[in-house]
């Protein structure tokens, strides 16, 4: 019995990753080397705001990324909502700029990977802003950028199998003192 108990706490002690959304924990820039990598992003709301390039720039504890959109119907982007970005100043709005094949790039800052980040994009044509959720993934980073893997990461159902195999055992030690003490009257 004691030894089912340790290989099950010894297989629930793998690290699970915890956040809102099921995915891994979130990757702040001072869990990542200062430099500059190009990673992937993905919207998740959206198909009509894609972006087909990103490059991130981790320095001095803070990460800013040039994202470049598949089209050029976005004239700006802002890190929120797009009912903060109209109330924000106009340094905290990133107007777009082209690279060498025309489409639109954007300098925005980037609170963390791996975690859902809202993103305001300003229709040109429509003239009214647009929010998105975004989400810049850490494991397309190369090897060795995460200087602090596995810091944050919660082992709950480790916890939870050391807390069942405590409740076991007092269990066992109180049914074997109730059976000697039946035996003994």
């Amino acid at each position: 019995m004691l030894s089912v108990l340790l290989a099950a706490l010894c297989v629930s002690a793998l690290p699970v990753p915890v956040s809102a959304d099921g995915g891994s924990r979130p990757v702040y820039a001072e869990d990542i080397q200062n430099g500059t990598y190009e990673i992937e992003a993905e919207t998740l709301n959206s198909s009509m705001f894609r972006i087909v390039g990103c490059t991130l720039t981790v320095t001095d504890e803070a990460m800013t990324a040039r994202v470049t959109l598949s089209g050029k119907g976005f004239g700006k982007l802002y890190a929120g909502r797009g009912a903060e970005a109209d109330r924000a100043d106009e340094g905290a709005v990133s107007s777009f700029g082209e690279d060498e094949e025309g489409r639109h790039t954007f300098e925005i800052p980037v609170s963390a990977l791996d975690i859902s980040v809202p993103l305001a994009g300003w229709s040109i044509k429509r003239e009214q802003w647009y929010d998105y959720d975004v989400v810049f993934h850490s494991e397309s980073l190369p090897d060795g950028a995460v200087t602090k893997p596995g810091n944050g990461w919660i082992l709950p159902v480790a916890a939870g199998a050391a807390a069942l195999a405590l409740i076991g055992t007092i269990a066992a030690v109180g049914i074997k003192r109730r059976k000697n003490a039946g035996g003994a009257s």
